[in-house]
């Protein structure tokens, strides 16, 4: 709950520090004496947009702190302790505006962003005017408070749970469908390749021979040129070749009879130089040209290449290429798991369909018991022929929040249809219908802190009264502040503040005190008679006060 609120050099507020209670407080002044200024602080602590001229002359920058009880809220907990913010049962919200436009915010000391305060904001309080914190115009907030008050919270967020995990299970299926197709269109590609490598089926260590073989087939002329030019200069007709002058060298080192080692190195010259005219003649003997083979080589040579091209390689590469293709192909055969994604997103479909339709059932009998609830209180706040109504229309596609989308109808007269409540309702039957909702609500509400903004607008008498009752009564449950003018609302609060206009030094100042009981008197006859307090107007607030105590003395 809202233990403190400070101001500092926040419009007519120099330092304004109010302590607040659990229960009912009450909150009144004179038009103009800053009451609205407590709500304004409140809403820049829960994130709400800064404006430079709120700052208060001559000074450069406001500040604003709310101080909570958050020990029983454990949705604040385990919020700070995910941000690493350490409080002790304790949350202070800071929010610091520059006269330059910029503004900080701070967490228990911690810089946060406004969208960090705005998400602490519906753990900590509920606004109810006529401003942007009436949550009860926003249908996803109707629908929140239907799931409350049906206990069914812990389904709605499993549902929203099962919602999510269906969506990427469609969304994973339809990824693999994509991708199937994909790679069938690469399946078919690769097998394309892959026939016409079978047909070329290339061989490790291929090219080299047949560029080898090539190179003999096309160059045979000038080979067999060669090879006889060879055989020439080892022995020639005319006794000139390098073995008849072997001979003649063989048998000059003979006559040096002391010297046999000359004759070793010959008879070695000699056997290598056999050898090698052997080998040239069987060379010349086989030399045969071979056009069609030559014609082969030079086509097979033309489709490695060529293919080698086309696969970004080396033709000496294109069995591993080959390779590399073929276990790409029969990955691809394998294929995807699609009956098993087919059948994971049939199950979460059927697992969201069923908490589905149980929350619609829930949801159905909650909102005839709820808006019976509330329709039992609407006659003393002064709406006799009000209807309210939950209308559950069926979504055009199912949604995270179930199959239906939830929003109040309300008719305030007779023969009046039933419409959106935010399109038909006064700012006066709104905030009472709000109280009316709320107190039914409470009991199933975790918001620690509600807050009534003049509900007590265009009512007054007996109707003021009823609303005084319901807002004591909801007060026994949850802390309210509740901004009136009606003195018998004022009259049913646990503790009473006096919004106040102070003038001093030249300049206005606003001031709040907690009123005693004399002083609570004083302004309740204040509110019953106006500027002028008579004997009868005091008789009046007194009366207004012992009632209360009365009625709390027989409950």
């Amino acid at each position: 709950m809202l233990t403190e609120l400070t101001l500092s050099h926040l419009a007519l507020a120099e330092h304004l520090q109010i302590e607040f209670a659990p229960g009912l407080s009450v909150i009144t002044g004179e038009t103009g004496a800053g009451k609205s200024l407590l709500l304004t602080g409140l809403g820049l602590c829960l994130g709400d947009r800064a404006d430079s001229s709120q700052i208060r002359a001559p000074h450069d920058r406001a500040e604003v702190h709310a101080c909570f009880d958050i020990r029983k809220l454990a949705e604040v907990s385990a919020w700070l302790q995910e941000q690493d913010i350490e409080h002790e049962g304790e949350l202070v919200l800071r929010r610091i505006l520059y006269a330059d436009g910029r503004s900080r915010a701070l967490i228990n000391g911690r810089p946060v962003s406004l969208a960090d305060l705005r998400q602490m904001a519906p753990w900590l309080m509920d606004i109810h005017s006529q401003h942007e914190h009436h949550l009860l115009l926003r249908k996803d907030q109707q629908r929140l408070m239907l799931d409350t008050y049906a206990q069914q919270l812990d389904l709605a967020q499993a549902l929203e749970s099962s919602y999510r995990l269906w969506q990427q299970a469609e969304l994973k299926l339809q990824g693999a469908h994509s991708e199937q197709q994909r790679l069938n269109e690469r399946a078919a590609f690769l097998r394309y390749q892959l026939d016409e490598l079978d047909k070329l089926a290339p061989r490790a260590g291929e090219i080299e021979q047949i560029e080898a073989e090539y190179d003999r087939l096309a160059h045979i002329d000038s080979r067999r040129e060669h090879l006889s030019a060879a055989m020439a200069l080892l022995d020639d007709e005319e006794g000139h070749g390098l073995l008849p002058q072997l001979h003649q060298l063989r048998a000059r080192l003979q006559q040096l009879a002391h010297e046999p080692e000359l004759l070793e190195p010959c008879a070695d010259a000699r056997v290598q130089l056999d050898e090698l005219r052997r080998t040239l003649d069987d060379q010349l003997q086989h030399l045969e040209a071979d056009p069609e083979r030559l014609q082969w080589l030079d086509e097979r040579l033309a489709l490695l290449h060529r293919q080698a091209r086309r696969h970004a390689c080396e033709p000496h590469e294109l069995d591993q290429v080959q390779l590399r293709l073929q276990k790409e192909w029969e990955d691809i055969e394998a294929g995807l798991d699609l009956e098993q994604l087919q059948a994971s997103c049939s199950q979460a479909r059927l697992r969201y369909e069923q908490q589905a339709a149980t929350l619609s059932a829930a949801r159905q009998s909650g909102a005839e018991r709820f808006t019976a609830a509330i329709a039992a209180h609407l006659p003393a706040l002064g709406m006799p022929h009000a209807r309210l109504q939950f209308q559950l229309s069926t979504l055009p596609a199912p949604g995270a929040h179930g199959l239906e989308d939830v929003e109040i109808l309300f008719s305030a007269n007779p023969g009046q249809a039933l419409r959106p409540l935010a399109k038909v309702a006064s700012g006066g039957e709104l905030s009472r219908i709000s109280l009316a909702i709320q107190v039914v609500y409470a009991a199933h509400s975790q918001v620690p802190t509600l807050v009534f903004d003049e509900v007590d607008v265009g009512i007054s008498g007996r109707v003021a009264e009823a609303v005084g009752h319901l807002l004591r009564q909801l007060g026994e449950r949850t802390q309210i502040l509740c901004v009136t003018h009606q003195p018998q609302v004022a009259a049913q609060g646990h503790q009473h503040l006096r919004v106040e206009k102070q003038h001093r030094d030249e300049a206005t100042h606003t001031e709040v005190r907690q009123l005693l009981h004399e002083e609570r008197i004083e302004e309740l006859a204040r509110l019953s008679g106006g500027a002028q307090i008579t004997r009868e107007t005091l008789q009046h607030a007194r009366a207004l006060l012992e009632q209360t105590a009365q009625v709390l003395t027989l409950s």
